[in-house]
């Protein structure tokens, strides 16, 4: 009898939850389509899911023409210009030259390379906004951002070697994000066209109108998957405020890569942190100097979901500043190498008021 009465209990609970479930996705679908965020906890995990899973308020994009172009090694490379990007929490203009997205008038002397995805591009905020302009601000030295959407560790340090910084540089700082494996694992392996094909093909009137007529399908589908990310929107919030991912299966690919590419490194002072998407944190990131490549930091920044945007996976301007804060304190308990003294040697407390 008891046990009925638990099994009753729990159905009804199950449907009293579906229902409510159902009561907040409608609102919330429909806000999402306006481009109005509702800070109401459950309301606004919901539409915080649907826009993860593609419903509701369309997002812009970066990968798209007249914003990017080909390169035979990276496959495409930002246009030099302004592009402008809009969603529901931002509206953007980034700015690009030919040493990478601008971070307002440089001062002289030697200088740091940002490397890095969306996030250290700074995808979300204006050109003064990302953290390695907010970073020049505060050291007073040259910072040259290089971050690119989408890059894995491989092409950000490509990107670094065509950019002829090497000689005009004495310190690299590496933004690393959980999507950057798959392409340090695969990269220099991969069929270039079909790389390429995957990016510009989507730009064609054919693939255009095939994204148009699949707009028109699928309703029911729609709605369905629409609901059971309503269903999973708070334990997803909640998974993602207390989840740790595990940073060993990263770290061997990305020494492999920096490994690989140690010509461009060589003499530097390289700190390597990582954002990942909704700020979700690792368990287990290194910290302090590497064993295996002695002038490669790691450190983690201690980010969290609170310091990005709501619906967008990416650093606010706020969580940018505090990026840009907590790396000038990092950069100065260390020192660059000394010149010709290569990728080894102890490391030392940097001179006052030079970060």
């Amino acid at each position: 009898m008891k046990r009925s009465k638990l099994l009753v209990r729990a159905w009804l609970l199950f449907i009293g939850y579906c229902t409510l479930s159902a009561v907040v996705y409608v609102p919330a679908l429909l806000l999402l389509q306006k481009g109005i965020l509702l800070h109401v906890p459950w309301i606004l995990s919901v539409e915080k899911s649907l826009s993860q899973d593609g419903f509701g308020n369309p997002v812009s994009t970066w990968l798209r023409p007249g914003c990017i172009e080909y390169d035979p090694e990276l496959i495409y490379r930002p246009v030099i210009g302004t592009c402008q990007f809009n969603e529901i929490e931002f509206n953007t203009s980034l700015t690009f030259t030919d040493e990478g997205r601008v971070t307002g008038d440089r001062p002289a002397g030697t200088g740091i390379a940002v490397i890095g995805d969306s996030h250290a591009m700074g995808w979300g905020v204006n050109d003064q906004q990302a953290f390695p302009a907010v970073l020049q601000r505060l050291s007073g030295r040259p910072v040259y951002n290089l971050g690119v959407a989408s890059y894995g560790t491989v092409r950000e340090l490509i990107r670094l070697e065509q950019s002829g910084l090497a000689d005009r540089i004495d310190t690299v700082i590496i933004q690393y994000c959980n999507n950057d494996l798959p392409e340090n694992l695969r990269f220099d392996t991969a069929s270039k066209k079909q790389l390429y094909d995957r990016i510009f093909g989507q730009f064609t009137p054919h693939a255009a109108a095939g994204k148009g007529r699949e707009a028109q399908t699928g309703k029911v589908l729609y709605i369905l998957k629409g609901y059971w990310s309503a269903l999973d929107a708070p334990l997803r919030s909640l998974a993602d405020r207390l989840r740790r991912k595990n940073f060993e299966p990263h770290y061997g690919p990305l020494i492999a890569t920096l490994g690989k590419h140690a010509a461009v490194l060589r003499g530097k002072r390289v700190i390597v942190f990582y954002s990942n998407s909704r700020g979700q944190k690792y368990r287990n990131f290194p910290s302090g100097r590497d064993p295996q490549i002695p002038d490669v930091y790691f450190v983690d920044l201690d980010l969290g979901v609170t310091d990005y945007y709501n619906l967008d996976n990416h650093p606010t301007p706020a969580g940018q500043k505090k990026i840009a804060e907590r790396l000038y304190a990092y950069l100065q308990q260390v020192q660059p190498p000394a010149p010709g003294a290569g990728q080894s040697g102890p490391a030392t407390t940097a001179p006052a008021g030079r970060p």
